[in-house]
Formats: structure tokens, sequence, C-alpha cells
């Protein structure tokens, strides 16, 4: 806030304070900013109905005298909301001013420079670092969902710390990355996951707390700057900054619990009884009793002397055990954070400092991380400032079994599989481990028995230092580094089914990922005849990242009780590997702005990149953009309920080099080895033609405000066009090879998107604001190699239809006389037994990707309260869940538990309409196809959820005063507290099979924030 404020702060505290008439008796006071407790030099302090008046200094007090008889105080300054305090008898009065978002020119980063939002030509979402405060998610990419048009976040899985989907404006490539570039303070993140045993994600290095804002480069015009880096979008992640003034120290702490999202509805012991004996029967067994006992392996030795009735009778007193309760618990929070800036006029600086534990809702899977966050200004003299930014972080990830190698020992897919009979204990306290029914294994016991952490320590900062050539010109270099050491452990137990078999497993890991850039950028700005304002700037940028890492392994363990490699009997393996690449480029941009009306932004950038080939090795990504504030214009001037108006246009090339290293290399590896020497042979096939990936995007939008921009509407409508897509394709087998990379691909996305902000309360002490954002995003493949229709192998990549559409067989339902499942074939008649022929497109929009998306946030304040309501949702998407697959089989092919929602509608008697067919033993009926094949096995994941609910309350100033404070705040706060689907399994959001998956979880957490 003090940014804004220090344009216009000596201005005005060389005014005049106003004639000072009777000075009966004098009041003093403090004026501080409501959004962090600093104080506020430069605010204009009125006695209503008077002209007697004062300024705030520095440290944001005043001294006021006013007559004896008391009155009003008037509090105002720019881009702040006036408020009035009554003076009566005291001769003290603090206030606390808010932000007025109705006056602020709002400014955003675009990439090597800042601008005025309405100066914008391109297409940026923003988000504020104080919307994704205090939430219990360990990454800022998952506090994106919902929150930007067109941005796409989708969970991999409920690990704290976990990996996430994000992708902008759709998918771009087929082959290559499809992940945004981020950007934190200037420095260019290596975004890959190096961790071997755990879903670990990058970008958890960062306290979400210690973000002041994060901005979304959507389009070419404003991507294309970062050139061969940007075809999926930039996210520009800029951290918080000392404030001149006194040191001010912020205390901040929250605890609380999580819960599973859902428990699934699991049959107990009779029900799965009945439906296997079902299945029996139904494949024309005559001892479907006994061989259901026999699977369940409770059928006596004297069986055949029993009747139906009596066996039976031994399926009735089985017991039932709750597996998903015992897997599942209630997971736990803490979370402390430390911060202190202040400053004076030359140098300024913010330290901050935090630990969290957070738990998952399967023990023992954890994430514990601890930052150090500095960020120190120093002005050197009128010429020179130097910037530092420096981000230290440690974090470590607890999961057992995510990587097992069989995931049915996974408790999140065992759990809701295994036989509800198994007892979970011996009745000794010990594990059992004797569990009938295929899992053959104990779910809980593998959690305690076996072993798997992550251990990560981060270092990403810069040092830049700006230098004022002239008084229109001036110098910037920037010197940043991405650091990631990662060090892992693995251990399979020897009493675990997966490590039985080789007396046990240890591997460990050892990462080391180094990635180093430079940026050198000239900035010139200057304003010509008034009306003429140029901003322009022209730099050199270089890029080098290395990765190493050390993997090995080592089984045969004579006791449980060692657990590392060097105990083992027989090494398994031991790999090693170094790989890098480097990127320079050079690059330019002109911004013009004539009459503050029309603005014109022409960009270029030049790439060169150690991926692709010596005849390609090079790109030039250009963008044009324009836009016109149509409310500045003279015939505009009357129509007062138009705040703003805007139309923007931009058009742009951007580039994707996130490919391997050397794929446009011939490459040796390792061959088998003779007479004790090492082999090598030839494993890839040179291409000195292999180029960019290039994405060309057009965008048109639309800003408008309203009623004094208490309505404020942004729109955009885009086509990203993908071109040059890097494909395998196949040659000839003489050539001993089977395919060479080449760029033979096109893909297209086209989309629009809507971002509202509305003001719909604003009287007194009580507000309320709505955000509301929309995306529709239409995909498809326009051009494969040969003038292919689909990709060979890959049918679900098929030119004119989106990326991930479904060619397979179409589900007809179940035949209500027989109770079997059928099939369409080729001329569209139902079937029994599908064939290849009878596969087809499953609509050209049934898809994995989502149709549309978005999210609305309600924001209600009154006095100290704010409570807040954030929804988001997503329509449209069709996946094939893997875990949902087995337990559609109904206990028919595998020895395996299913849900109430796939076996109580189940087909039971001739005549019956259901979509479940009749479950029979051993999988597909004779001459008949399986129960989960082409459609049937697929599920919509349309939901609306409840991400957020926050309750605040910021204690009045005069209260905690004498304690010494500047602000205090309690807040509650809820995540992921409801959700509305129609989706069989733990969340329609993720992103995968979703196999094994821990699923996310309700967070509940209760916080205090103290300022002093």
């Amino acid at each position: 806030m003090k940014r804004i404020l220090q344009l216009v702060v000596v201005a005005l505290l060389i005014l005049p304070g106003g004639k000072i008439l009777a000075q009966d008796r004098t009041v003093t006071g403090r004026v501080t900013s409501a959004d962090d407790g600093s104080s506020l030099p430069g605010v204009n302090v009125v006695l209503k109905g008077t002209t007697l008046g004062t300024n705030t200094d520095v440290d944001g007090r005043y001294s006021i005298s006013i007559p004896s008889s008391g009155g009003t105080l008037v509090f105002s300054f720019i881009g702040l909301r006036s408020q009035e305090a009554e003076v009566g008898s005291r001769s003290v009065v603090d206030v606390s001013m808010q932000t007025d978002i109705t006056q602020l020119s709002e400014v955003v980063v675009t990439g090597y420079a800042t601008i005025e939002k309405r100066s914008v030509t391109g297409s940026i979402s923003s988000v504020k670092g104080s919307v994704i405060e205090n939430l219990p998610l360990q990454s800022f990419d998952r506090a994106l969902q919902g929150r930007a048009a067109g941005v796409l976040v989708q969970s991999n899985n409920g690990i704290p710390g976990g990996a996430v989907n994000v992708r902008i404006r759709g998918t771009g490539s087929i082959n290559a990355s499809n992940d945004p570039l981020y950007i934190v303070d200037g420095v260019q993140l290596n975004n890959t996951n190096n961790a071997a045993y755990t879903q670990s994600n990058p970008l958890a290095f960062l306290n979400p707390n210690d973000i002041e804002s994060i901005e979304v480069l959507k389009d070419a015009a404003t991507a294309a700057i970062y050139g061969a880096q940007a075809a999926n979008g930039v996210v520009l992640i800029t951290t918080k900054k000392g404030k001149q003034g006194k040191a001010r120290f912020n205390f901040n702490y929250y605890t609380g619990v999580s819960e599973p999202l859902k428990i699934l509805n699991v049959l107990n012991s009779q029900e799965w009884y009945q439906l296997r004996k079902e299945a029996w029967a139904n494949s024309g067994n005559t001892l479907p009793e006994a061989n259901t006992l026999n699977n369940m392996g409770r059928l006596p030795a004297n069986w055949q002397t029993l009747t139906t009735a009596e066996l039976d009778q031994i399926a009735a007193e089985l017991p039932t055990y709750d597996w998903q309760r015992e897997a599942w618990r209630t997971g736990k929070v803490n979370n402390y954070e430390l911060s202190m800036s202040g400053g004076d006029d030359k140098t300024t600086f913010y330290l901050s400092g935090s630990y969290v534990n957070q738990e998952a809702i399967i023990s023992p899977v954890n994430f514990e991380r601890g930052t150090l966050n500095v960020k120190l200004n120093h002005k050197a003299n009128n010429k020179l400032t130097i910037e530092n930014s420096l981000n230290l972080s440690m974090f470590q990830q607890n999961v057992p079994f995510a990587t097992d190698g069989s995931f049915l020992g996974n408790p999140a897919f065992a759990t809701s599989t295994i036989l509800p009979h198994n007892p979970i204990y011996n009745e000794d306290g010990s594990f059992n481990t004797a569990i009938a029914g295929v899992l053959n294994q104990n779910p809980i016991a593998v959690v305690a028995w076996n072993s798997g952490t992550q251990r990560t320590n981060q270092v990403v900062g810069n040092i830049n230092a700006t230098y004022k050539i002239l008084d229109n010109l001036s110098l910037k270099s920037l010197f940043g580094l991405d650091y990631r050491f990662v060090n892992g452990d693995r251990y399979t137990d020897p009493r675990t089914p997966d490590g039985a078999g080789v007396s046990g497993r240890a591997s460990a890991q050892t990462n080391w990922n180094t990635n180093f850039i430079t940026s050198h950028v000239l900035n010139y700005s200057n304003t010509f005849a008034s009306k003429h304002d140029v901003n322009a700037l022209l730099g050199y940028e270089y890029r080098s990242e290395t990765n190493e890492q050390l993997n090995g392994a080592g089984i045969g363990f004579a006791s449980y009780q060692f657990r590392t490699i060097q105990s083992a009997a027989t090494p398994e393996n031991i790999v090693s590997f170094w790989t890098g690449y480097r990127r320079m480029g050079t690059f330019g941009q002109l911004i013009y702005q004539y009459d503050k009306k029309y603005n014109l932004t022409l960009t270029g950038r030049y790439d060169g990149s150690s991926r692709f080939g010596s005849n390609n090795r090079y790109g030039f990504f250009p963008a044009v953009a324009a836009s016109w504030l149509i409310k500045q214009e003279n015939f505009m001037q009357n129509i007062d309920f138009v705040s703003e108006l805007k139309v923007r246009a931009s058009w742009g090339q951007t580039g994707n080099d996130a490919i391997g290293n050397f794929s446009s290399r011939g490459l040796y590896g390792a061959a088998g080895n003779y007479n004790n020497f090492g082999g090598i042979r030839p494993t890839g096939l040179p291409n000195d033609d292999l180029s960019w990936e290039r994405n060309v995007t057009t965008n048109i939008g639309l800003d408008f405000g309203l009623f004094n921009n208490r309505v404020s509407v942004a729109t955009d409508y885009f086509i990203r066009q993908s071109k040059d897509l890097l494909l395998d394709q196949p040659v000839l087998w003489t050539s001993g090879y089977g395919s060479i990379t080449r760029n033979v691909g096109e893909l297209e996305n086209r989309g629009i998107e809507l971002e509202i902000r509305t003001i719909n309360v604003d009287q007194g002490d009580f507000k309320w604001t709505t955000d509301f954002n929309f995306t529709h995003i239409t995909n498809k493949v326009t051009k494969l190699y040969g003038g292919l229709e689909e990709l060979p192998g890959d049918p679900s990549v098929r030119v004119g239809y989106s990326l991930g559409t479904y060619y397979t067989y179409e589900f007809a339902g179940v035949n209500p006389s027989t109770g079997r499942p059928m099939w369409y074939d080729a001329n569209g008649n139902p079937k029994y037994q599908v064939q290849l022929a009878d596969r087809r497109v499953i609509g050209r929009r049934v898809n994995n990707q989502a149709d549309f998306f978005g999210g609305m946030t309600n924001t209600l304040s009154y006095k100290g309260f704010e409570v807040s309501f954030f929804f988001q949702y997503e329509y449209g998407r069709v996946v094939a869940d893997g875990q949902y697959g087995f337990l559609l089989e109904n206990a028919t092919r595998l020895t395996l538990n299913t849900l109430e929602e796939t076996a109580g509608p189940r087909w039971t008697t001739p005549g019956q309409i259901t979509h479940i067919p009749r479950p029979y033993n051993g999988g597909p009926e004779p001459r008949g196809s399986g129960p989960t094949t082409g459609t049937a096995g697929l599920q919509k994941t349309d939901y609306i959820r409840l991400k957020q609910v926050s309750l605040a309350y910021n204690f009045n100033q005069n209260l905690i005063r004498r304690a010494g404070l500047t602000n205090a705040k309690v807040y509650v706060q809820g995540v992921n507290l409801w959700t509305y689907d129609d989706y069989i399994g733990y969340d329609p959001e993720w992103f995968g099979s979703a196999t094994g998956i821990i699923p996310q979880s309700k967070n509940y957490t209760f916080g205090i924030q103290l300022s002093f």
C-alpha cells in the first residue's frame, strides 16, 4: 500500500496543515493500514465543518488542536476509504484505514516491466497474496485453483506438498511439457519433480504467506518476452518487500485438523457373500455357497456334510471390519510464522521465517517444512539501487507406499477392496498377515512396516542492481539461482508380500539440480509533448541447468531391523547420470501510449537452445498488441455510468523447448558385456532439423467498469494454435531404430474467459464484494504426419478431435431379459462380445478435459468482521478411473470387495431395468465382454465444491494498543467442506488414474495474527 502512497506523500507533507483557529485542546493519534497494520504517512486529518487540519508524519502520527467542545475528525487519502471518528472527550484518536479499490490504479507485473493495469494490452490474471493467506496448502500453485480465468488446476493427490496439474489455456503439446513457466522474483524455476519415492511438488519450497501477488501471463503478447519458455503461459510470483518506517513484527500461527472427503460405501461381509454367491450361480456352478466361503477362506473341512442353510449360517456369523476407518486418521497441522520489515529512505528490509508440520489423513504420511526469506533493498546513491532476495527452505515428505511396486498394499486402494471379514489384528494385537482374497496383504501393516522419505534442501534467490544512467535510462542486471538437493530412501519390509520374495529391499536416491540465470536489461522511459509516452527495454538473458543423480538399491536383509543398503546381502542396481542444457536469448519491447487513450506494444525475442538440432537451434518469437481506452474519448465523458471501457487485441508467437535435453542428438547407451569389457550401442537417431514447438496465439479482449467501477468485467476470446509439435515418427525397421522425433503435428485451443468483480454493498461499515470467473475451452488435433487420422498406438490422438478423446466401445446397457452387458457394434446394433472393428469415437466432446471451469468468491465485512465463501467448479470431463474399474467388476473377476453404488443396482431378475449387469464368476461371460469394457468403465467428474470458508475478526486498535500491538486478528477457515457430484470414488478432482492415490481432505484451521 505504501508504494501507492509514496508518489504523493511528499507533496502532501509540504502542504500547510490548514489555518489553526481555536486551540482549546490537543488531540493526537496514529493512522495505520487495515491491511497490514503499517503506519500511513501523509493522511489528511480535518475537523469536520472547519478548515482546521493537519497531515500525519512519516510514522503515521498526527497532532491537531480543536475546540474544547470536540467534534468529528475526518481522515482521507487517495486510494483509501475516508473515515470519520467522533472525538468526544478523548485526547487520543487512533484509526485504521482501508483500501478503496475504486480509487486505485492497479499495477501489475508483466515480465521485465511493471505497468498500470489500465494500460495493459495483453491478457493477464492477477491473484493477490491476501486471497491465499493462511490456507493449509503447502504449495502456491494449489491456491490458484478457481481464482484465475483460463487457469485449470487439478490435484494429483492429497499428499501435503504433493504435485498438482496446472494448465493455462488448455493443452498445447502432445509429447512435450504442458507446464507453465514459474518465476519467483525474477528467477525462472525448474519445476521438474526429481523426487523418486514420493509425489513431491518442487514449488513447495515457498511459504505461500510470503507471496505479495501472482500474475498469470496468458496470451503470447504478454508471454513472448520469455520466448522459448512461454508456450504454456507464465506465472510470475512476487514476494513481500520491506516498507519504510520503524521495524514492524508480525506473528502468525494456525493449527487445525483434517479428515477424509469421503468414506466409500463398501459391502459388509454378508453382502459380499451374497454377491459372490450370485456370481457363482450365474456361471452355472452348483455349489455357490461352498465356493464363496472358499473364496473367503472360511470353508470348513467338513463342508460336504453341511446343508446349504448351514453354509449360509457360517457366512451370516462372519464379522465385518472397517478397514477404511482403521487406515484414515484425523490429520493435524501446525504452522508458525514470524516476519519483520522496516527501513528508512535508503534501505528497506523484509525477513521472515516459518515452520509447518502437516499430517495427511493416512498415517504416517506427512509434510514438514522450514523456510527463511530475506529481502533487502538498498539505495546506494541517487543512481544505484541494489536488491537482494533469498529463499531458503528444507522440506520433507514421508510416504511409505506411493511406489511400492504394487498398489495392492496401498491403503488408499486396499482398504476399499479388501474382503471385509478379514480381521486387521490377531487376538494378541499383532497384525494379521493371513489375508484371504487376491490382495494377500494387510495394508495397515504395510504402512507401519515400510518407509519412504524424501528430503529437499532448496535455495532460490537473486541479487540485482539498477543503475540510473540518465534520467530516462537505466540498466538492471540480475544474477539468480535455483539450487535443489534431493535425498530420498525407501524400505520395503521383508514381512510384506512385496518384500518377502527378496527378503526386503532398500533403495536410496541423491539428486543435485542447479539452475543458474542472469539477465541484463536496459529500460528507457520518456514523455514527449505531454501526449506521447514511450517505454522501451532491450535485454539479454542466459540460463544453464544441470541435473545429476545417483541411485542405488539392495536386497536380502537378515532382519527387518536393518533398513539401509549397506546391510543388504546383494546390491541390486547402481545408477548414475548427468544431464543439462543451456539457453540464451536477446529480447526487446516497445510500449507506446498516445494521449492516455491508445496503447501499442511490440515485443520480440531471439532465443537459442542446446536441445535442438544444429540447423534450427535459434528461433524468433514476435508479438504485437494494442488497446483503446474508449472511456477517455470526449464522446464518452457524459456517459456517467460507464467508468472504464477498453478493447484489446494481440497476436504473438511463443516457443516450447520442454523436451529431452538430447532429443536431437545421435545417442549411444550401454550394451552387453564381452570378455569383461562393457559394450555400447546406438540408442537414438540424430535429427539436426529438430526445432521448437511454436504456439501462435490471437487474443481479443474487452474490459469495462460500470457505476464508478462497482462492476468490473474482463473478457477474452483466444485462438491458440500449436504448430511443429514433436512426435515420434516410425522409420524402417532395417535402420535398427523404431522411430525418430520430428516436428510434424498441429493442435488448436479456442476459448472464452470471463472475470467479473462487483461491489454489491458499500455502506458505512458494511461491504460485500463478489468475484466470479468462467472459462470455456475447446481443443482439437488439426494435423498429424503422413496424412494420418490417428496417432499410431494412441487412438485418443485423432485429427479433428480433442486430445484424450475416447476411441472405444460404446456401452448399450444391460439386457433386461438376461442381465448381460451389451455394446453397440459398428452398425449400431447391440451385442455381447465386442471386436476391434466396433470401436468408435465417443462424441466430439467426450474426453478427459473439462469443457468449462471457474470459481466464485463472496466476501462480506462489517467493522472488524470479515467472512468469505469460495466455490470452485468443473464440468465436462470424463475419466477412466482405475480404482472404479476394479470396484465395478462387482467381485466377479478378482476376489475384491466392491461398493453399494455398483452392487446395489445390479441385475437380479428378468425384466429389471438397470445399468449394472448381473455378477458372473470369472469375469466376462462366455462369448461376452467384461463389465468394465469401453464406456461402461467411464465416469463424469462434474462437480461444484465449497473450496474455502473463512471468518476473521480484527480487534479494535483502541483495545489492543495498551498491549503494544498495532494489529490483532483471529480467524477460522475450512477447506473442501462440501462437494456436489455424482462421482463414485473419493474425489472427482483427481488428475490421473486415481488408483491408490491418497485423496484430498477436509481441513479446519484456527489461527491468530499479531502485529507490533
